[in-house]
């Protein structure tokens, strides 16, 4: 059966820098579907597809700082300019990742969790999850800031979907009771080794540098990932800075753009965050709010530069086509309007 937007997407492909009207697409990926690692992700063949189809199309594939500049002198290259990131930096690629850009001239910035790869350690999710995962008992009752959560663990599919909505609950408390949970936890249930398993491993920093050698930037994502709306201001600044200062210890390939841990709205100040990257030099920092980028929303405030919105990459290659060639924008408008007209 025809995809009626993939349709769309092909048909209106040639009028994109029209419909784009000078703004660009930044998408963001996380993992990368590693068998030898035994991990999930997306699909390095569905990528390349999607590279080369931009490439077909005579889409500018530039870095994130050129994207960036671009925007800040309004350029008038914009409507057909996308730029990728990977964010949190899992080994996987390295492994994988790495090629896929390569092979396509692509390049890529990714947003290095700085702590946990000092450790060569665990990301608090993984770990979380993997708690859950290996724990004998059949039912989980933790307390979580004033409630109390209770889930089913006897199943592997019960598991993993406690897991998913602790995860999310954890986000949404004083990231000191965060950390309070995942120890109480490991203390009650299991204790995991210091070093994950293949398939949740960091980069190390070798493969930071090596990967630095074929032209991928990196940017800071803070030590541990915790959602800076619900640490205190000593904790968020101490995040920011210290990522960015290991950052630029470990390789010269670092820029300064910050990424959000989960970047959604709510997970950060968009006034104090952009406060604290305004006075470390940096550049811009990037959230995942599912929006094109601008030189209006780039030049309307003092900390527009430090909300730059990205589409999360999913591997669904009708919503790509939709995002770069102008189709969402378009589709988000309409309904834009009709609903103000509705309200009238």
């Amino acid at each position: 059966m025809l995809n009626p937007y993939k349709l769309t997407a092909d048909l209106v492909a040639p009028l994109s820098h029209q419909l784009l009207r000078g703004t660009a697409s930044i998408f963001t990926l996380h993992r990368f579907a590693d068998r030898d690692r035994g991990n999930g992700g997306v699909d390095p063949d569905r990528v390349r597809a999607d590279l080369a189809y931009l490439r077909r199309k005579r889409y500018d594939l530039v870095s994130l700082t050129e994207l960036i500049s671009r925007l800040r002198n309004r350029d008038s290259r914009l409507g057909k300019t996308v730029a990728f990131t990977v964010d949190d930096g899992y080994a996987d690629f390295a492994s994988v990742g790495l090629r896929v850009f390569a092979d396509y001239d692509c390049p890529v910035t990714v947003f290095l969790v700085t702590g946990v790869i000092d450790q060569g350690g665990w990301y608090w999710w993984d770990r979380l999850s993997e708690v859950l995962a290996r724990t004998q008992l059949g039912t989980l009752a933790v307390d979580v800031g004033n409630d109390r959560f209770v889930a089913t663990l006897e199943t592997p599919e019960a598991r993993r979907k406690t897991a998913r909505s602790l995860i999310e609950r954890l986000k949404r408390v004083p990231d000191v009771e965060r950390r309070r949970v995942i120890a109480a936890l490991e203390n009650v249930l299991i204790d995991l080794p210091p070093r994950p398993p293949a398939e949740f491993c960091p980069m190390s920093w070798d493969e930071v540098r090596g990967c630095a050698q074929h032209g991928v930037t990196y940017g800071p994502h803070t030590i541990d990932h915790p959602i800076l709306a619900q640490s205190d201001d000593a904790s968020a600044e101490r995040e920011i800075e210290g990522s960015w200062l290991r950052l630029r210890e470990q390789t010269s390939a670092a820029v300064p753009i910050f990424c959000y841990p989960n970047g959604g709205p709510g997970d950060f100040s968009c006034k104090r965050e952009p406060a604290f990257l305004r006075r470390l030099g940096f550049d811009g920092a990037v959230t995942t709010i599912n929006e094109h980028a601008s030189p209006s929303l780039w030049h309307s405030s003092i900390d527009a530069p430090f909300l730059v919105p990205r589409f999360g990459y999913n591997g669904n290659p009708a919503f790509f086509k939709q995002v770069i060639t102008g189709v969402a924008r378009a589709r988000l408008a309409i309904r834009s309007r009709l609903r103000a007209a509705r309200t009238r």
